[in-house]
């Protein structure tokens, strides 16, 4: 089974290398690294180029540079694609992994043949490297080795699958890959995740083999502080931008079974009320929304948008923070 680890890079000076040697160091060796660069601002490039020559690693680690930004997804698609290998590991350029991140993945894979996509658990650490121990942390690994199937319906229900702990077989991606405009607007991760569970195929490892950096640029802007995560406007930005990669899934027709189309179909209702009852500012409307969707909406959302109305009422008018102009 041979190795490709493929990462998307853009101004990612501060926080590269220690990414880029947390994958060098790896007990089972990549065959391949291909990083392809967005167009960087800042020192991006000569840090990778740096590291490749120092460490003699420039007949198996490969640099592109886009002539125009491509955008985070566009940029992972075409990284993805100029991967040869049996299986490929997607990379963040501001992660560190485990040592055995590789031996430990490809293990299962070579275990499990049904298993198209296979994901690890994974910690938080802030931009200083430190453990983060947030009650909104992704879910705790007991260290058990053990592979369970994950279902579609998982996928939309709480979505914890970041590329970075994520491997996929080429072979089956290659098949499967779409090049419409549509499917392209839906990130890579959660585009391979949808698909290999609609087929059965996608699989987590019990086992923690990834710290997720979490600091004020991340690409995904996501969030774990609960202070930020109760905020109305970054909330309802949220929703927006979900609802757009739902009707990305759906416009694309990247789903194929029947299941699959229902799911994603009463998904995108349930998000298209949660924001209209959200919006209102009403908390009966949240409530009963809450109860019409209680097979696709959890407890924590509920009780998380019941918080945001009721303190939007408590401080009655307040500057707000515009989020969609902002970056993250």
């Amino acid at each position: 089974m041979t190795i490709s680890v493929c990462m998307g890079i853009y101004n990612g000076e501060k926080y590269i290398e220690k990414q880029l040697d947390s994958i060098f160091r790896q007990t089972r060796k990549a065959d391949e690294v291909i990083l392809c660069d967005d167009c960087s601002m800042d020192g991006t490039v000569e840090t990778v180029r740096r590291f490749i020559e120092r460490n003699g690693l420039q007949e198996s680690w490969r640099l592109y540079c886009n002539k125009e930004n491509r955008g985070y997804p566009g940029n992972f698609y075409d990284v993805m694609s100029l991967c040869n290998m049996d299986v490929v590991f997607l990379a963040d350029q501001d992660d560190v992994w485990a040592e055995t991140k590789l031996e430990r993945m490809c293990a299962a894979l070579e275990r499990h043949p049904e298993a198209a996509v296979v994901a690890c658990k994974f910690g938080l650490m802030d931009g200083e490297g430190e453990k983060i121990h947030a009650v909104m942390a992704p879910t705790h690994s007991l260290e058990t080795g053990k592979l369970h199937r994950v279902e579609l319906r998982e996928i939309f229900y709480k979505y914890q699958w970041p590329g970075m702990v994520l491997a996929y077989r080429n072979g089956w991606y290659r098949e499967r890959r779409q090049d419409s405009t549509e499917a392209y607007r839906i990130p890579h991760d959660i585009f391979l995740c949808a698909m290999a569970a609609e087929e059965g195929a996608f699989f987590q490892l019990d086992e923690e083999l990834a710290y997720h950096r979490r600091h004020e640029s991340n690409t995904a802007a996501e969030e774990h502080r609960v202070g930020r995560l109760l905020e109305k406007e970054r909330k309802l930005w949220e929703i927006e931008k979900y609802l757009d990669m739902l009707r990305a899934f759906q416009g694309g027709e990247v789903l194929r079974t029947e299941e699959g189309k229902r799911t994603l179909q009463e998904k995108l209702s349930t998000m298209e009320g949660r924001y209209e009852a959200l919006k209102s500012g009403k908390m009966w409307m949240v409530l009963r929304r809450a109860f019409r969707d209680r097979r696709n909406v959890r407890l924590a959302t509920v009780v998380c948008d019941l918080v945001i109305v009721r303190g939007e009422k408590g401080n009655g008018e307040k500057s707000k923070t515009t989020y969609r102009n902002r970056k993250f």
